[in-house]
């Protein structure tokens, strides 16, 4: 298990795009073909910052974090550990890379995707 990168929802897709090129000076890469707008910024080959277009500020005080991905190896098993506790997920697939994806709820509703290599 690694950290794979962090996802924000902005009002201002092109504006947080340039904040994190210009000052952390990420590069802006590849995306999968998503129904909704956003960027993937990268390290190196690495896209860390995924950003998300949103119409409104969020009605939370938790900011613009929309989730914490992770990056695992048996997603079975983790399907099997998140059943026997009775935790709520789904899983998505990527579009055009096939990566699966299983999203759940942790402690203090942070919303938490671990992502696995193509079936």
């Amino acid at each position: 298990m690694r950290l794979d990168h962090v996802n924000i929802a902005t009002t201002d897709l092109d504006g947080a795009k340039d904040f994190f090129v210009r000052i952390l000076g990420l590069d802006v890469g590849e995306r999968p073909p998503f129904p909704f707008p956003g960027f993937w910024l990268y390290a190196g080959d690495q896209p860390i910052v995924h950003l998300v277009g949103r119409a409104s500020k969020p009605d939370s005080d938790s900011g613009s974090i929309d989730h914490v991905a992770f990056r695992g190896d048996d997603l079975d098993q983790l399907v099997k550990r998140l059943r026997d506790a009775g935790v709520e997920h789904r899983i998505a697939v990527v579009p055009e890379t096939g990566r699966r994806q299983v999203f759940f709820r942790g402690p203090d509703d942070v919303k938490i995707e671990v992502g696995f290599p193509p079936a």
